[in-house]
Order: structure tokens, then sequence, then C-alpha cells
């Protein structure tokens, strides 16, 4: 419908323009008929045959014009509609399978490379300390004299054993102490740290004033231990003669 209306338009436009296109050239050619009728040379001739074909000339190229737009407008796009494309279907990917997967039994699974575990190094322990006492002291004794008791602590092992003590009850209340190598409170000889090796611990001693037999049990004791360590000690205190 809207290309019949534009036809139609058209159609009336180029009615118009003739129409006026043919009022003009009358006009004109009344205008030059009535200006040169009275001239008979050939110049008035020539110029009259000149206007006459610039008229025509002029009148071909509006109708040439007016067709070409006709023509353009009623005449359909000889464009080709565009062809439908076809959608592209991507081909299913094909399932990768690991090799030791059962649904792919045309593969043989690679075993997995022999790995040496690295076993971490057990932390040896360290060696705890044994000890061994003996005590020297002279079996008899006078009254009222001095008189010197070693007590020998061996260590035999590489540790050393912390906190080193030993004990005695009746044996210092029975005998003053006189003089000692290591530290002595109370009834308790502190030895301290004993190393590898032997350790003597010395002890100068008061026999009392009056005779009788003094016995008593020696205990020594470390931090280390798991049973004491004990020794028994017997001195017979005799009178004067």
């Amino acid at each position: 419908m809207p290309l019949d209306l534009a036809i139609i338009g058209i159609v009336i436009a180029l009615i118009l323009v003739i129409i006026f296109f043919s009022a003009a050239a009358l006009y004109l050619a009344f205008r030059i008929k009535e200006t040169f009728r009275k001239e008979t040379r050939r110049g008035a001739t020539v110029a009259k045959i000149g206007f006459l074909i610039g008229i025509l000339f002029l009148a071909g190229g509006i109708f040439y014009f007016f067709a070409s737009t006709l023509r353009n407008t009623g005449t359909p796009s000889a464009t080709a509609p565009p062809s439908p494309t076809a959608p592209t279907v991507s081909p299913p990917s094909t399932p990768t399978f690991a090799a030791s997967s059962p649904s792919t039994p045309n593969q043989t699974p690679t075993p997995p490379a022999d790995v040496t575990p690295t076993s971490s190094p057990t932390p040896t322990p360290a060696p705890s300390p044994t000890l061994s006492l003996s005590v020297s002291y002279p079996p008899s004794v006078k009254i009222n004299t001095t008189f010197t008791v070693g007590f020998t602590i061996i260590n035999p092992t590489a540790a050393t054993a912390h906190g080193v003590t030993i004990h005695a009850d009746a044996f210092f209340a029975d005998f003053t102490i006189q003089a000692s190598t290591h530290e002595v409170v109370g009834n308790i000889v502190n030895v301290g740290d004993v190393p590898p090796g032997t350790t003597i611990v010395s002890l100068e001693l008061l026999t009392p004033k009056k005779a009788g037999i003094v016995t008593d049990t020696v205990l020594l004791l470390f931090q280390e231990m798991t049973t004491p360590i004990t020794q028994e000690i017997t001195i017979s205190v005799r009178g004067g003669a």
C-alpha cells in the first residue's frame, strides 16, 4: 500500500511538471515569435531553431529524470534474501578415562613407582645413670677420739646423676662431725651432681664419751634412681684402756 501511494504521487507530480513546462514553453515561444516576427535575417531563424532544440533537450532531460525516479521507486530490490544459515552442531566430546578406570579394558594401568618410605630416626633416649656406694671406716674406735669415714660413689655410666645425697640417722646422731668435704645439713650430706667416674666424700668424726656399738643403714639417693642404694655400718666404741 505505501508503494502504490508513492507511485500515484510521482505520476501526479509528473503531470503537473509537464503542464507547467508546456505553459512556460508556449509562453516563451509566443514571446520569441513576437520578437522575431519582423526579423527575416538568417540569424533570427537560427536563434529560433536553437531555442526549439534547447526546449526539446530540456523536456527530454526532465522526462528522463522522472522516468528514472519512477522506475527506481516501483521496481522492488533485486537483493536476494539472506539464505538461512544452518546451525553449527559441535560433535559430542569423547570422554577421557583414567588408566585405572575399569571402563577402558584396552588400557593397562601403570603401576606406581616404588617409593621407599623415609623413616625418621628414632631419638635415642638419654642413658640413665647408675651409682654404687662403698663406705670405708675403722671397725673399732676409742671414746673421745676422731676418725675418718669415707663414702666412695662410683658412676660407671656416661650420664650425670643429679641431686645426690647421703642419709644416716643414728650414725650422725652418735658421732659429731668435725670436718667434711661436702655440705652436711642435719643427718644429710649434700653431694650434688655426680659425673661419670668416682666421687669421694670424706667426714672427720668425733666419737662419743661412752663406749658402745653404733649400727646404722646409710642411704644413697639421687633423682634418676629407681631404688635407694643402702650400705650397713657397724662401729664399736671402746673405752680408753
